[in-house]
């Protein structure tokens, strides 16, 4: 079956499709002998002979396991699979049997957190590119506490270097640390030091960042260091067309909600609106159109009790006195059985 030569190397576990591309561009890679240098080359794995670097790559394909470990990154590692100035790497903390795997997106050097290591390249291509599918969350440490107009700039989104950078959400945590603020950054995209570069922006270096969640999987029970296998429903929740990850609901940075004596002016003022004593409780709901209106005999006298109410005889204007003083009362007109009447529930707007 044909299928993409960079999602062929990346099945291999040589690299992602990114890294793959790259090998493919500077003409590294050869089927059948020849060199593939486009994008949109294509092979057959089980027929045609594909070499990387030189190197032969059908007995890894056929002979490969997939494996997907999660790693918690510690700070000054590598998310990488070579360095040349001999940095320690990422997979220097999985097991020694582990076959080999590469880091689906990086982590800076300095930053630490969750980190997914898999020889699989459909899950890098996910993970990587799933956009709101399979949000990133980041707790990070800044110098000094920006202002709500500095926050605003965050969450509107910062043009650097040319490049357009935005936080998807950013809410502030609840953590005392001296004069520096912590904050809780879900990212939908994953650009190269983005968040230093945005925090840098706004006059605000970060201190610490650690990444917390990839998607649906966490950093609980998992110390800084270790790493484990993810299990088969975890790899396959990253396969799935639902969400993997609930949106994080960030609280507003902006006006607080009015508490104490401010919310109860706040009630005063929607009572005198309303038409409503400012004492009454206010309903917290619309009433159900269901209820049962009222009768119309209770309708009829409606008007016929608040004119007796007011000292008025039908047909008659204010401060006229009836022709007879035996003409009859409001209450018994026909139609009015009682002057308590049912009164139509009272609409909020």
């Amino acid at each position: 079956m044909l299928e993409r030569l960079q999602k062929i190397i990346a099945a291999a576990g040589l690299g992602s499709r990114r890294e793959s591309e790259t090998w493919i561009q500077d003409g590294l890679v050869t089927v059948n002998g020849q060199v593939a240098d486009k994008l949109g080359a294509k092979a057959d794995p089980e027929r045609d002979a594909i070499k990387v670097k030189g190197k032969l790559i059908n007995p890894q394909l056929a002979s490969r396991k997939l494996v997907y470990y999660l790693l918690n990154k510690p700070k000054g590692y590598l998310s990488s699979l070579a360095d040349p100035q001999q940095r320690p790497l990422v997979t220097a903390l999985l097991p020694k049997d582990a076959p080999r795997v590469h880091p689906v997106g990086r982590l800076d050097f300095n930053t630490e957190g969750l980190l997914i290591l898999t020889n699989d390249g459909a899950l890098t291509n996910i993970v990587t590119k799933a956009g709101d599918h399979c949000p990133k969350v980041y707790h990070v440490k800044v110098k000094g506490k920006p202002g709500p107009a500095q926050l605003e700039r965050l969450q509107r989104g910062l043009t650097i270097d040319g490049e357009f950078h935005r936080i998807a959400r950013l809410s502030p945590l609840e953590i005392t640390d001296y004069d520096n603020a912590w904050y809780e950054l879900v990212l939908h995209e994953g650009k190269n030091n983005q968040i230093r570069k945005m925090f840098d922006a706004i006059g605000h270096s970060v201190v610490k960042l650690r990444r917390v969640a990839i998607g649906h999987l966490t950093d609980a029970g998992l110390p800084v260091g270790a790493a484990r296998e993810l299990t088969a429903a975890e790899v396959g929740r990253f396969f799935s067309k639902r969400k993997i990850a609930p949106r994080v609901v960030a609280r507003k940075l902006g006006k607080p909600r009015p508490t104490g004596e401010a919310k109860a002016r706040q009630r005063e003022r929607l009572a005198a609106t309303l038409g409503a004593p400012a004492g009454e409780r206010l309903p917290a709901s619309r009433p159900s159109h269901s209820a049962t209106p009222p009768s119309r005999s209770a309708r009829a006298a409606t008007p016929a009790a608040a004119r007796a109410a007011a000292g008025q005889t039908p047909g008659k204007k204010p401060g006229q006195t009836p022709k007879s003083a035996g003409a009859k009362p409001d209450s018994a007109l026909p139609g009015a059985r009682s002057a308590r009447v049912r009164r139509a529930p009272r609409r909020t707007p």
